[in-house]
């Protein structure tokens, strides 16, 4: 073994925390019993999207109970240890670090954020572990394929792509505008953006961006309302996007305003009000509801608020929908669960339904589990769907 090979093989066993037995017989029994597997979620609790990831731990916990009365899956119980990563890359690594070499989980699932999952998936990746359902629509988690990369999102450029078509194409639009978070998210929204915008030979008239964690958007605001836009698009998360919907209102300016796949959760709502009345958002499913004509979701909803004591929000759904996912894989591997039968299940999961209208399929060569666009537009206190 030469000495490139070696620091490899020294620095893999140090992160998974097992030294000199760092072996590929003991990495594969990592996180897993004969009566549980233990994931690792790193979610935000203290951060910008505290309040979207909120509903998605909720879901998840749900979705946990409800296998896990049942017997779980081939006889284990689906155990999620949730560490805070504050939608901070830095905080991220640290808390992914313990959980893959403290905690020995299984694998790491739902991680909240872009640029936070980004920092911390190298780790993850050179510990063997599966990474699943990040919470993120970022292309990066499924292009390139990476065989223990799992995104279970449509990806934001796909997303937003299908929005700006029908504006282009349905509304007429022509003069579009840019605001946007500086970060991975932000710019791949930007260039589906560019891309959907060339088919019809339309550029960005004027664009401005922010770092995660502002809370002043009036300059940027300010910017592209002078390039007499008559269309804006958002690529960010909920907080920035209520807080440019106040300054647009502050300012009497009157235009069309589509939010990326990251504005679409009822927290938009609470945190907007009537600022974001009438904007648009494209999105993956639809916020359930009681007044659902799918007797199921409306059981399902009424099932989440005995719980939680509170309505779900499509994070909510995202959560629920996952670990639902993750534990088809985990039933597809079969009574003896290793990372790799693990990664063979769900490589075998195909056309997965769920109740809430979303579908999921993986094969050995494509980890991006689903596909397809909604847009939904704000109607005062409730997202309506609009037929693309």
């Amino acid at each position: 073994m030469n000495s490139r090979m070696m620091a490899a093989a020294l620095a893999a066993a140090t992160l998974v925390g097992y030294g000199a037995l760092g072996t590929t017989q003991a990495l594969a029994q990592q996180g897993v019993t004969k009566d549980e597997v233990v994931f690792g979620f790193p979610s935000d609790r203290t951060g910008p999207v505290a309040q979207v990831m909120a509903a998605v731990e909720k879901g998840a916990k749900m979705a946990q109970d409800e296998i896990n009365d049942k017997g779980g899956v081939n006889g284990r119980k689906i155990k999620l240890l949730i560490e805070d990563n504050g939608y901070d890359a830095k905080k991220a690594m640290l808390v992914t670090e313990k959980l893959v070499s403290q905690d020995k989980v299984f694998g790491i699932v739902m991680s909240a954020g872009t640029t936070p999952t980004a920092a911390a998936m190298p780790m993850v990746m050179k510990a063997g572990l599966p990474q699943i359902c990040p919470a993120t629509a970022a292309l990066q988690f499924s292009q390139p394929f990476e065989r223990l990369s799992y995104a279970c999102y449509p990806t934001n450029a796909g997303m937003i792509e299908a929005g700006v078509k029908y504006f282009m194409e349905k509304q007429g639009k022509k003069r579009f505008c840019y605001i946007y978070q500086d970060d991975g998210m932000g710019e791949e929204v930007r260039g589906a953006l560019d891309k959907q915008l060339a088919t019809g030979g339309l550029k960005v008239v004027e664009s401005a961006g922010f770092k995660a964690g502002s809370t002043d958007y009036s300059p940027q605001v300010a910017r592209v309302q002078g390039a007499n836009c008559d269309m804006l698009v958002l690529g960010s998360t909920v907080p920035p996007a209520a807080a440019i919907m106040k300054e647009v209102q502050r300012r009497g300016w009157k235009v069309t305003v589509l939010g990326a796949a990251p504005t679409y959760d009822d927290s938009l709502l609470a945190l907007g009000k009537e600022a974001v009345n009438g904007m648009y958002a494209v999105a993956f499913v639809p916020t359930p509801n009681e007044q659902s004509a799918n007797p199921a979701i409306k059981d399902w909803v009424k099932r989440y608020q005995a719980k939680f004591n509170t309505a779900p929000t499509a994070s909510s759904v995202y959560g629920y929908m996952f670990i639902n996912l993750i534990a088809e894989g985990m039933r597809l591997a079969g009574p003896n669960l290793t990372q790799d039968t693990f990664i063979k299940g769900m490589d075998s999961v195909k056309n997965f339904k769920t109740i809430f209208g979303a579908s999921f399929t993986f094969t050995p060569t494509d980890h991006l589990g689903a596909r397809g666009a909604l847009l939904f537009q704000v109607d005062n206190d409730h997202f309506k769907e609009i037929n693309m």
